[in-house]
């Protein structure tokens, strides 16, 4: 019997064995084999190990219309440090993490999530597993800043999320209607840059934006001079 004359339920859990450079090798055996191989079914078990497949942690796929083969062979690509512009911009999605140093702590988004991994003082790894994650966005997070207190992130479902580094903790900023592409924050004021062509200014106390600047274009980047002082609202 020839390997594409199995039940299909044989076939999938003989491919779960398989890891991403053999099922890509295997999608040139023949035509039958490559459409069979191409099903996102083949690729879910792979594509939750790496970051940026568009798998949030509980399983969901957030990108369904993106094969999840193309979006496994990107992850693999940005790991390899091969990186081609024109595919991810083709795709028109933000897939690729963001992430912050503080002390010994590596604080990374990975789809609607922030990680934050210990840095290990032995041997200067990070551990494999987040002591801590942070999430709310129903969508990618494009941004996040970091103070003393607070993980501020903003994401492409038009939120920003304040949450407390100290307690479990979160408040909801809402105001964009589309992604936040930038934030920063300082002295208990958070400024934020949308595509919906607006910059915001908000404070930790309250959930409705101080003030509202208008824009012509979406805003790319924002920032809060790190000389000026502030005064608390």
């Amino acid at each position: 019997m020839l390997l594409s004359q199995l039940p299909e339920d044989v076939l999938y859990h003989i491919l779960s064995y398989l890891d991403y450079k053999s099922l890509s090798r295997l999608c040139q055996v023949c035509k039958t084999i490559y459409h069979f191989v191409n099903r996102d079914a083949v690729w879910r078990t792979i594509a939750k190990e790496f970051l940026n497949t568009g798998i949030t942690r509980s399983g969901t796929d957030i990108y369904p219309h993106i094969p999840l083969k193309d979006r496994v062979k990107i992850a693999q690509n940005w790991y390899d440090g091969v990186c081609k512009r024109a595919i991810p911009l083709k795709w028109k999605t933000k897939l690729l993490p963001w992430l912050q140093m503080d002390r010994d702590t590596l604080f990374l988004s990975q789809a609607a999530d922030i990680g934050a991994y210990h840095l290990r003082q032995d041997s200067g790894r990070l551990q494999h597993k987040p002591f801590e994650i942070y999430s709310g966005h129903e969508g990618d997070v494009c941004r996040f800043v970091l103070t003393d207190s607070h993980l501020i992130s903003g994401g492409s479902d038009g939120k920003i999320l304040v949450h407390s580094r100290r307690r479990n903790m979160s408040m909801e900023l809402s105001g964009h209607n589309q992604e936040v592409n930038c934030l920063d924050s300082k002295d208990g004021l958070i400024i934020s840059g949308s595509r919906d062509r607006t910059t915001r200014i908000w404070t930790l106390t309250s959930s409705c934006p101080r003030d509202t600047i208008p824009m012509y274009d979406r805003v790319w980047s924002v920032a809060i001079s790190p000389t000026l002082s502030v005064p608390n609202c």
